[in-house]
């Protein structure tokens, strides 16, 4: 660990060159060094200068990180501080835990095949616009007892506060807040709603906590407007990148489809290598010195954990797929006490995804003449669209 090894003031994160290629795009970051000032932030981009920063929340703050994007709420769990931060995650974890999700598999498993089956007997699709899109809006909704005949307004609503809010952004835009106040009037209306008749879903059980458990209105709020951002786009744009790289490398196709016990060790493999949340923000709640550079208090610090999962000190195949060398200390799902809510239901997601696709289409490639890019900078890492064809099959 030294000291920057490029002038940082010309440091631009918008100049990284990302569209078509991460490699070279997440190497321009790190060619600035570990721990640098550059483009209104300090960054940290090496597996230990991201790891220290996890996991001292009382150094790195996360309760004021997160105001670009527009809500009026705080952000629960993702912009808690210790020791408000425990009870949270003491309520919430046990909801998300594998046994639910085991509970939802079949239904979900079904939904995937509807999706996929609108466009099976066309022998091409658009892996975004088709699958990747709609499907962890369903998930959400399903979660959360909520009609799936909202799911594009929901789609909707996410995507332009994301899209809009950026990876650069420090405070909302009045368009971002707009739009985030018709996101919060809609979630406000499903509260009430099942306030007087409950079910058997998360959001119910939330409501249904009482004494000193109980949750306020505004928490209840914070939470529904969290995981609508953070559970939607990333599996979105994560699908995206699966089948992006099964689509381009055949004997890596071949050796999934031919054993499908290799599709978690995939997903973790994309998921350090693409993660769709590729920095995390905190803020310094003192001076504190990291990697031998001392960061000023109160600064907005970028955890880049995309050059953190590419660090060659950490990781054997940095910069390629090894299904033999993957586990899971990558930082794709965040880390410390902010490791991923729903990291379980994550996993979940695109596993079901990517069987329940190869189950239909085992065989498929870039459409003639495609070269899918990222959306740079964006708050979410995604592809802008994924062109695939493969052989016309009728629906199972």
């Amino acid at each position: 660990m030294g000291d920057s090894t490029v002038e940082t003031s010309s440091f631009r994160l918008q100049d990284a060159p990302m569209t078509r290629d991460r490699t070279a795009g997440w190497a321009y970051v790190r060619g600035y060094g570990e721990v640098f000032e550059g483009d209104g932030a300090w960054y940290l981009t090496s597996a230990d200068a991201v790891q220290y920063a996890q996991q001292h929340p009382e150094l790195f703050s996360s309760a004021r990180a997160f105001d670009s994007l527009g809500s009026p709420l705080p952000l629960i769990p993702i912009a808690m501080d210790p020791p408000d931060h425990v009870g949270y995650r003491r309520v919430l974890d046990p909801m998300l835990a594998p046994r639910v999700i085991n509970a939802m598999e079949g239904e979900l498993r079904r939904q995937l095949g509807v999706l996929i089956d609108a466009f099976v007997e066309r022998g091409s699709c658009d892996v975004v616009a088709d699958f990747a899109r709609l499907y962890p809006t369903q998930v959400f909704l399903t979660l959360f007892g909520l009609p799936l005949e909202d799911r594009d307004q929901f789609i909707e609503w996410a995507e332009f506060i994301i899209e809009h809010a950026g990876v650069a952004a420090t405070e909302p835009n009045e368009q971002v807040a707009a739009v985030s106040g018709q996101l919060f009037g809609y979630l406000q209306q499903c509260v009430e709603a099942k306030r007087r008749s409950p079910g058997p879903d998360m959001l119910s059980r939330i409501l249904a906590l009482r004494g000193e458990s109980a949750w306020s209105n505004e928490e209840i709020l914070g939470l529904c407007f969290l995981l609508t951002l953070a559970g939607l786009d990333t599996v979105t744009a994560e699908i995206g990148f699966l089948l992006f790289h099964l689509a381009k490398d055949v004997d890596l196709r071949r050796r999934v489809v031919g054993d499908p016990a290799l599709v978690s060790p995939l997903i973790e493999e994309v998921v350090r290598l693409e993660p769709p949340a590729p920095i995390q923000p905190r803020v310094t709640t003192t001076d504190v010195d990291v990697a031998g550079i001392e960061i000023p208090s109160g600064q907005l610090v970028n955890l880049v954990v995309a050059a953190a999962n590419r660090d060659p000190a950490r990781f054997s195949s940095p910069n390629t797929i090894d299904l033999d060398a993957s586990d899971r200390g990558h930082f794709g799902f965040g880390g410390g006490i902010h490791r991923c809510l729903g990291s379980h239901l994550a996993r979940r997601e695109l596993r079901l995804a990517v069987e329940e696709f190869h189950r239909r289409i085992p065989d498929y490639e870039l459409a003639e003449h495609a070269d899918p890019e990222v959306v740079w900078p964006s708050g979410t890492l995604h592809l802008k669209e994924l062109p695939l064809v493969f052989t016309a099959r009728p629906k199972p």
